[in-house]
């Protein structure tokens, strides 16, 4: 299917995009940001397919890590003009996190399964690459943190999936939902919505 395609490829770029951005902001050599950008675009696929019991989608079609590579030494090649720019890493997160989720509620749903391997197949496809980018980059995993990210991803496949039980169209659910997802995360970050915290920050001592 030429949507589904076209969505999985552009989550990888921009996946890749992403952690290749990461490094740049650590700071590391060509190989770190490669690994980063690799990690970042296969990471969450992998996950599902481990555990749909399939073989890795990067196994039988090369264009995955070749889109990779082509994003780590496009990030490394212009690196002056984005290694400053917070913008720029959140969008391509953002598109990331949107197109990955569809892809992984489209697929759950291929091998028909239910509501909720559904939805958390879709989720771990969105944010597994994000998580191993996070930790090798010496960070929290923003999934951990207070910011709209793994609800984002939730919330896109439950209407998905609803969408794919009420007959519509996969030529319209698909960029639909993809968009929905990549708007819900940057608006959340713009306006500053979060998800409370388990526990309230605690006031500040009373100067001396």
């Amino acid at each position: 299917m030429l949507v589904l395609t076209v969505l999985d490829y552009l989550g990888t770029f921009a996946f890749a995009i992403s952690g290749a951005l990461k490094a740049v902001r650590r700071e590391m050599d060509i190989f770190g940001l490669i690994v980063l950008a690799v990690v970042t675009a296969i990471g969450g696929g992998t996950i599902r397919d481990v555990m749909l019991g399939l073989r890795p989608f990067w196994f039988t079609d090369p264009n995955y890590i070749l889109l990779s590579l082509l994003a780590a030494f496009a990030v490394f090649a212009l690196y002056r003009l984005v290694s400053r720019r917070e913008t720029v890493l959140m969008w391509f997160d953002a598109i990331g996190l949107g197109a990955f989720t569809v892809i992984g509620a489209s697929k759950a749903m291929l091998y028909g399964l239910g509501f909720v391997p559904t939805v958390v197949l879709a989720c771990l496809t969105g944010i597994g690459g994000g998580i191993i980018r996070d930790m090798l980059a010496g960070d929290v995993p923003v999934v951990l943190r207070k910011e709209v990210y793994a609800s984002a991803s939730i919330l896109g496949a439950m209407i998905y999936w609803t969408l794919g039980r009420y007959g519509v169209p996969t030529h319209f659910s698909m960029p639909a939902t993809m968009l929905l997802v990549t708007a819900v995360r940057l608006l959340s970050v713009h306006y500053g919505v979060g998800l409370p915290k388990a526990y309230p920050a605690r006031p500040a001592p009373p100067s001396a």
